[in-house]
């Protein structure tokens, strides 16, 4: 709001003393405190506020109250919420990569400041008691104490507060009282409704006093309501504001923030881009404005207008003073060309974005910048070109960790998914879980993969580590030699030893990982700048400084340092093994042998010779390792990652290097079981019939013709069998995450024939649910393959023709017209004869033996008694009414309630084709789901029918347990009662006395 000059005061006394008009307030008259009474010294003293109906408010009078209530009282008032709001906004962090807030400060944080806002509740209400409630400054005293509350989060005290506001200053007709109705339409020839005050201010009324705050008030109350998630009266207040003709001007631009307010708080982001629009203007500071252009951008982007959500990330980051912002917005502008389509304007937003990175202003944010580029590279896609800019994210990033776990992450998935297992195992090392940036399900990938690699990574080691030591052996003597020597020489340089030491004088540890020796980095070359000084680098300097703590850890200021360094690390070691023998082949993978289970050996020429096979029975115990680990590392690709095309390579290789170690058919067992998984039925065919031909009798044979043969001693063992029945638990009741948690973890030591038809189906079914169809159809291949003989291989085979299918039998179910079909169908044979087709009749009902129902006995007075057998509880057995036949399934999932709803429909279809069976869903209680099966005419029909559905049930929902689900016989009645009061022992109680033995 505006303030008045000191200079102003002159020309106002001017100008009131020839002014016959007044602007004062209403007459209020209001006891101040209450019930409460006043301090005794104060008691006969009155206030100005109790005096402004006992004297006339003169043109002096005004004057004086007029600045002194506005200098002293309102003045300050206003500047100490101005700086509440300010603080808010300081305190505010923007996240650009989520919708932001519609406001750039929180009611929380202005909330955190209640002693200021108290303060200017006080300075408020003061100014209006210690003077003339006829000033022009009351009204918008109040709305400062409304505003108060407000930003207090007291939303009742705020819209009480502009309420009053409201009421008390509506116009009045002379001598007109208080029962008068607010809004009411005063102009005959308008049918509008009009709540908001005419504003006809002068020009010595525009530069001397505050517009009357009623108006103000309105919108505000608007946004309280909004606030309080009234959104009803809010929408009301609003639209009335907008069709009310006596809205000032001024005001116009409020109603349409609080307007795309109320839209944003409802997630209605289109429509509230719409009003946002209009109400830019009103943003306080240029800052201000370009974050409402930002959100512009994002609420515009949601609704897909992406031109105009480029438009306006374009004059954000033209506007902005944020850097962080700028930033963000050119990275979104560039997102929306992509999603337009337009490569070459992605690809000039880059060329900006680079050109931002090479900066002194974006030094800062150089990760960030170069972290998106990347993303961006990927859109295109560019994969190489993204891991050069994700690899320069993290060589800038100083202090960022959210955005350096997000590189490393990106460049994880990357080799990941390029097969580079190396690179990606050490990138997910890299990352820092406990990010809160970090999804939880990205986490759980994280930790699964980062688990998988290291296996995989310590069998590809011990693989590039025999082939270099054989490839070492096999040269010739003099360029051995010199080899070895030239890997000496560098390791002694690396640790600290001088070249004329003995070669026996022992040393520091060296690892043999492959015949390539790693290139010592260059501390200060610089990639960045051409000429560039290292020490004018900050990250260049971050990056050689953890690079020399890494590599020597913390120095002290000691002579000969070095030195000293490697011979403390090689008694270390020394000490550490203990007089063992450091070449033994079980310490291979046990900790402290040395990164990624390599051993450690002598830093002498005798103890390079002495890992080198020279020997035959030192080449084929090389050999052995090879073949163990090419096993291994296939079976790792095969189980943990289910990368089959790497476990083919991986077997192939094998069969290669070894064509005569077949492991009893066990390699060809992997091919057959990859290339099943493939759908390369020719080649799974192929191995299928070397295995079954050339290694009969085998495990690996049993395998193939009866895939639930296993030699596992563990299949009896009750602790396994637990297990696998936790885990199918945890698939029934919903908990898919946790299952397949611990499914590929008793996978991993059982193997995968314990794995049952029955849980690869729950699985396809849960996989079916989230539209994930091509890892459905996988699974049930799965069951086709593996299970021949199992009854789920038909409802895999039909789901599967489903699946392919899915799409148009949506389309179709959702343009389907329903209608009844008539019972007998007229139509015309190819011969123009007129033919009916009659109704299938109603299969002949099942012969049961009807229970001996005791008759109710009819007593002397003509009361009719009920007999003990027919009461349990509050039940009471009535089989000539109608009943229902009812399935309990304790502790299962909704998703597989559907599933065996879906099953006993398709049952009825086939076995009850004429007769409507209607199966609905209901619940005893939070574990027990209800199928209910209506209706029958009466308890026999319905025994009928159990007997039908309860023996059905094995095939029919053969992948439920036995002991998920039961089945009941109750009439309606009896069901409302079972319902209310969970007493299922005392229903089966009644019925095992009508029907002994059945339930």
């Amino acid at each position: 709001m505006p303030y008045r000059k000191h200079y102003l005061i002159p020309l106002f006394i001017i100008i009131s003393l020839f002014s016959n008009k007044s602007y004062a307030q209403p007459t209020w008259t209001f006891d101040p405190f209450g019930k409460e009474k006043k301090p005794d010294q104060y008691e006969d003293k009155k206030l100005a506020s109790e005096k402004t109906a006992d004297k006339k408010f003169t043109t002096f009078r005004r004057f004086v109250q007029n600045n002194v209530t506005h200098y002293n009282y309102y003045f300050n008032a206003n500047n100490k919420i101005n700086t509440v709001i300010e603080r808010a906004k300081l305190s505010n962090q923007d996240d650009y990569t989520k919708l932001l807030s519609f406001y750039p400060y929180s009611l929380d944080n202005t909330a955190a400041q209640k002693t200021e806002l108290d303060s200017v509740i006080y300075k408020a209400t003061a100014g209006i008691l210690l003077h003339d409630l006829r000033t022009d400054w009351v009204d918008n005293m109040y709305l400062l104490i409304g505003k108060s509350y407000y930003f207090r989060k007291e939303f009742d005290s705020a819209s009480l507060t502009f309420q009053f506001i409201n009421y008390n200053l509506f116009p009045r007709k002379k001598k007109e009282d208080d029962n008068r109705i607010v809004g009411a339409n005063n102009s005959a020839k308008s049918n509008m409704l009009s709540i908001a005050n005419k504003e006809k201010r002068n020009v010595v009324q525009k530069v001397l006093t505050l517009p009357p705050s009623r108006n103000d008030a309105l919108v505000w109350l608007a946004r309280t309501l909004t606030d309080k998630e009234e959104y009803g009266d809010a929408a009301g207040m609003i639209n009335i504001l907008s069709n009310d003709p006596n809205l000032p001007q001024r005001l116009k631009n409020d109603l349409e923030e609080v307007n795309a307010y109320w839209f944003y708080k409802q997630e209605m982001y289109d429509s509230s881009a719409v009003h946002l629009e209009k109400a830019l203007s009103n943003a306080i500071t240029k800052q201000d404005k370009a974050r409402w252009e930002y959100l512009l951008g994002q609420m515009y982007e949601m609704g897909g207008k992406y031109e105009k959500a480029s438009a306006y990330y374009g004059k954000a980051a033209k506007q902005t003073v944020d850097p962080v912002m700028d930033i963000y917005a050119r990275i979104n502008d560039a997102k929306m060309y992509r999603d337009n389509g337009n490569v070459r304007e992605l690809e000039n937003s880059m060329s900006k974005l680079l050109k931002m990175a090479k900066r002194d202003r974006y030094e800062a944010y150089r990760d960030i910048i170069y972290y998106s580029v990347g993303r961006m590279s990927l859109q295109k896609p560019d994969t190489a070109n993204a891991k050069i800019y994700f690899d320069k994210s993290i060589h800038y990033n100083t202090n960022n960790a959210g955005y350096k776990n997000k590189a490393f992450l990106q460049l994880a998935d990357i080799a990941y998914d390029l097969r580079e297992y190396k690179k990606a195992s050490s990138y997910y090392d890299s990352i820092q879980l406990g990010d809160p940036t970090i999804k939880e399900a990205d986490a759980v990938k994280i930790n699964e993969r980062k688990n998988s690699l290291s296996n995989i990574v310590a069998q590809i080691n011990i693989i590039d580590k025999e082939d270099s030591l054989q490839k070492i052996a096999a040269m010739q003597p003099a360029e051995r030699d010199a080899l070895l020597k030239k890997i000496l020489k560098k390791y002694r340089k690396e640790h600290g030893l001088k070249e004329k030491e003995e070669d026996n004088s022992g040393g520091g540890p060296i690892t043999f990982a492959n015949s390539k020796g790693d290139e010592q980095l260059d501390l200060f070359a610089s990639s960045t700048k051409s000429g560039e000084w290292y020490f004018y680098n900050a990250g260049l300097k971050s990056k050689g400084f953890s690079d020399f703590k890494s590599k020597w850890g913390k120095r002290t200021n000691v002579d000969n340092w070095r030195r000293k360094s490697a011979i403390s690390t090689a008694s270390n070691l020394n000490a550490g093994n203990n007089g063992g023998d450091p070449l033994d082949d079980t310490k291979n993978t046990v900790p402290g042998a040395g990164k990624d289970g390599v051993k450690t050996v002598e830093f002498s020429y005798a103890g390079l010779m002495s890992e080198l096979p020279m020997t035959q029975e030192q080449v084929d115990s090389s050999n052995n390792k090879i073949a163990k680990a090419l096993i291994v590392l296939a079976k790792l690709f095969q189980n943990d990652l289910e990368d089959y095309k790497a476990a083919i390579n991986t077997y192939e290789n094998y069969l290669q290097r070894f064509p005569d170690k077949l492991l009893d058919g066990e390699v060809y067992l992997g091919l057959y079981f990859c290339y099943t998984k493939l759908g390369n039925t020719a080649k799974a065919d192929y191995y299928k019939n070397l295995v079954t031909s050339n290694f009969k009798g085998t495990s690996a044979a049993n395998k193939i013709t009866n895939p639930s043969f296993t030699e596992d001693p563990n299949v009896k063992n009750p602790e396994v069998t637990k297990r696998y029945e936790a885990i199918y638990n945890l698939f029934i009741e919903g908990k898919f995450t946790e299952a397949m948690d611990a499914k590929k973890k008793a996978d991993s030591v059982y193997g995968k024939n314990y794995w049952t038809p029955q849980l690869l189906y729950i699985e396809a079914v849960n996989y079916i649910k989230e539209k994930n169809d091509s890892n459905a159809v996988l699974v049930l291949n799965d069951i086709i393959a593996l299970y021949p003989a199992s009854p789920l291989k038909a409802k895999a085979e039909t789901m599967i023709d489903v699946l392919k299918r899915r799409a148009a039998i949506e389309t179709y179910l959702t343009n389907l017209q329903v209608t009844r079909a008539e019972e007998d169908k007229i139509f015309l044979s190819d011969n123009n004869t007129v033919v009916i087709q009659k109704a299938p009749e109603k299969p002949a009902a099942t012969t049961i033996i009807a229970p001996v129902v005791t008759k109710p006995k009819v007593q002397d007075n003509g009361a009719i008694q009920t007999p003990p057998s027919m009461i349990s509880g509050a039940f009471k057995w009535n089989p000539d009414t109608a009943h229902l036949v009812v399935m309990i399934l304790n502790k299962v999932d909704g998703v597989y309630v559907n599933e065996a709803k879906n099953a006993f429909a398709r049952y009825n279809r086939e076995n009850y084709y004429n007769k409507t069976i209607a199966i609905n869903k209901d619940a005893l209680d939070a574990e027990r789901t209800l199928l209910v099966f209506e209706s029958f005419a009466d308890a026999n029909e319905a025994v009928t029918y159990y007997d039908k559905i309860k023996k059905a049930a094995a095939s029919e929902v053969s992948w439920l347990q036995a002991n998920k689900y039961s089945f009941l016989v109750i009439s309606a009645s009896n069901l409302q009662i079972l319902k209310s009061g969970k007493d299922i022992n005392a229903y089966k109680t009644l019925l095992n006395n009508q029907y002994p033995g059945k339930f």
